[in-house]
């Protein structure tokens, strides 16, 4: 019989994804799974599947544990995020990625682009082969903290989170032939603070930001889940330390141990789910 397909599907979330990569490389380091049959990444979660997937899994957890944690990084007032230090300082220069080794991988990869001149979103893989840096910006840049868009090719495109949902991402992962799907969500409630910001930045925002972001905030992450594929999910036991703009180290690293810890709780779960 043919091996049934399994999918990881990791979600974003800016400082948050800590958790995530956390998980990655439990996943990789103590349980050995380094090659499912695809993978879709949202967001903050991208990098961190770029290095997994080449095999980096020190590399991740020296991104997120050393370089990360920066003041130069995020800034809470006004909030911005400064992503272009991430990729071009932190990933290009002081950790970078092995690009050869991304492109040899077997595993299917997927990344929603949002669409700046639509809202739609669009799937960035193996096949629509880009500068996996300038992905990495696309995918990471979040509408009112970046402040741009990136183009891939001749289109403008902003950060997918904000026109997908973990709904869309698993079903994503079921259209593309899996039949079990591994989640890994770092997904929480926005505080009071950054509800009331994001909408005021969105109201001053062009039409097409404001739309997508304000959509945004009333998707339910959870709602009609498919019901013909097996679906385990690791997610935080207690609200994570770091917040989307986060940058004490302290926090980074309780975040990207809760994600260790999480995963190993169950370990028996998903050795079975990927064997």
């Amino acid at each position: 019989m043919e091996k049934e397909k399994v999918a990881i599907v990791t979600s974003g979330g800016g400082m948050k994804c800590a958790y995530s990569a956390g998980a990655l490389v439990t996943l990789a380091k103590r349980l050995g799974i380094t090659e499912p049959d695809i993978f879709i990444s949202a967001s903050g979660s991208v990098g961190a599947m770029f290095y997994y997937l080449a095999g980096q899994y020190d590399d991740i957890e020296k991104v997120w544990v050393r370089h990360v944690p920066s003041p130069q990084i995020a800034r809470r007032f006004p909030p911005r995020l400064n992503l272009d230090y991430v990729i071009d300082e932190i990933l290009k220069r002081e950790v970078p990625l092995n690009e050869v080794a991304l492109a040899k991988t077997k595993t299917k990869w997927f990344v929603p682009v949002t669409d700046l001149d639509t809202g739609h979103t669009e799937y960035v893989s193996n096949e629509t082969w880009f500068d996996p840096y300038e992905v990495m910006r696309a995918a990471k840049a979040i509408p009112l903290l970046y402040g741009g868009a990136v183009r891939l090719g001749a289109k403008p495109y902003i950060d997918g989170d904000v026109s997908v949902n973990m709904v869309a991402l698993i079903r994503k992962a079921r259209e593309e032939g899996a039949k079990k799907i591994f989640v890994i969500s770092n997904t929480t409630k926005l505080t009071g603070g950054m509800r009331w910001f994001i909408r005021f930045m969105a109201l001053i925002s062009r039409p097409m930001i404001r739309q997508l972001v304000l959509n945004d905030m009333q998707r339910a992450e959870w709602d009609h889940l498919p019901g013909d594929v097996e679906i385990l999910v690791v997610s935080p036991t207690y609200p994570l330390p770091a917040g989307t703009l986060t940058f004490v180290r302290r926090k980074i690293a309780e975040a990207y141990q809760m994600g260790i810890d999480d995963l190993l709780a169950k370990r028996e779960e998903i050795v079975k789910m990927f064997a």
